[in-house]
Parts: C-alpha cells; structure tokens; sequence
C-alpha cells in the first residue's frame, strides 16, 4: 500500500488494484474566490488523478474544489461525501456519488473505509481507512472535540492530522494532546504550507511527538515500510 500528500488533507491512497483520494485540493480556486493564492504546485494535475474513489470531507472550496472536479475525467469515479455535498457535487456533474455520513461504512476493493465524526463549520467527517490489517486516520478538518477522544478504541496505526489552528481547525498542541490520546503507531500533521494566511510550522508537532512523520508533497511513500 503507497499513500502520498497532495497537500491540504488531500492523500492518495493505492494498493495497486484500487486507488483511493481523498480531499483533492488541486486548482487555485481559492484564490479565485478568496484572494488567497496557493504557495505550492499541483503535485498532479486533476485530469491526470486515476483514482477510482475520491472522499470529499466537507463542502469547503479547498475539500469538494469545484475547479478540480470539473476539469477530472468523472468516469469511473465514485465520490464519496457527506449528504451535505450531495447537492454541490449533482450541479458539478457528479452523477456517480453516495452520501457518507459519519457511522457509514463502504469496501471498495480490498479497502475499508468508515466516515468518524468531525467537529467543524460545516458538516463534516473524518476517515478511517483499513488494509492488510493496518488503520489509517484521516482528520479533515475538526476542532478538538472530546468524541473525537473515542477514536483510541480503533487502535489507530497511521494518524494524519490538521495542525494549523484555524478556520475550524485543532491548533498544534490540540493536535498532540489528540495524538497522545489515540496513540498511534505513527502521527503525521497535515493541514500547512498551502496559504500564507493559515499555515503552520509542522515542527512544532513532531518535534513533541515521539513517533511522527512529516511528509513531503507529492512523493510516494510506502505506508508499510517507510512511515516509521
């Protein structure tokens, strides 16, 4: 199984047979809409994702991005998003899609995929993604919240979770107490290094966090081997 960060809380996911994004934030849209221009390049290009499955957390330009979206080939696709996203996503063409609110459960090839709670603005969820024994935790975009505190039940092996503290978002030391609190086998903040406006430095969470990872955009990592 490979994962790589798109940037954001955007990851793609693949095991070879199946291939999984989630959050692809791969447009400038928010500038567009915002004024806020994007500091990194498109580690690839939305008609070139070959994804057979793409998770959009919420409904928030850089989560379900209309520009990304719009210029993918939807062929094939399955978008997976809270009901929330149902309406945004039918007027973006997306016929292929299935509202995936928090307790839903889906298996798209060999992977398990559970929407969790996510405390934010809108309605949102975050990820549990399960292969080969292993569990990946997605946050998306959540405050701190004490339900999310439940989560250590899953027995968390990779954790990928928002540092940057705002617009909806757990700050850097919520996000270790969260981490210390799950106790993954591995943490990995997320949520940085996109706009000047809300950023964070990352090593202010794996510099606290015993076993952490901070991973670069666009590279492939093999999550068995390489994030430990």
């Amino acid at each position: 199984m490979k994962i790589k960060w798109i940037g954001q809380s955007g990851y793609i996911i693949s095991d070879g047979q199946t291939e999984i994004c989630i959050d692809p934030y791969l447009s400038d849209s928010v500038n567009r809409v915002a004024g806020r221009k994007r500091l990194i390049l498109c580690p690839i290009l939305p008609q070139d994702l070959k994804s057979d499955v793409i998770i959009c957390t919420h409904n928030h330009l850089d989560h379900l991005d209309p520009d990304t979206i719009s210029a993918m080939n939807l062929g094939g696709k399955i978008f997976y998003a809270p009901s929330d996203c149902m309406e945004h996503l039918e007027k973006l063409g997306v016929q292929n899609k299935i509202a995936f609110d928090v307790g839903d459960r889906a298996t798209v090839g060999s992977f398990e995929i559970e929407a969790v709670f996510a405390d934010h603005t809108v309605p949102a969820i975050g990820v549990v993604v399960r292969h080969s024994g292993k569990v990946l935790y997605f946050s998306g975009d959540t405050y701190y919240h004490k339900r999310l505190e439940e989560l250590k039940n899953y027995k968390i092996d990779y954790m990928f979770i928002c540092i940057n503290g705002q617009l909806g978002n757990m700050n850097v030391d919520e996000a270790i107490k969260l981490t210390k609190v799950l106790k993954p086998k591995v943490g990995i903040p997320n949520h940085y290094g996109m706009f000047a406006s809300n950023t964070e430095n990352p090593d202010k969470y794996t510099s606290k966090v015993l076993n952490s990872f901070e991973m670069e955009v666009g590279r492939e990592y093999e999550v068995l081997e390489c994030l430990v």
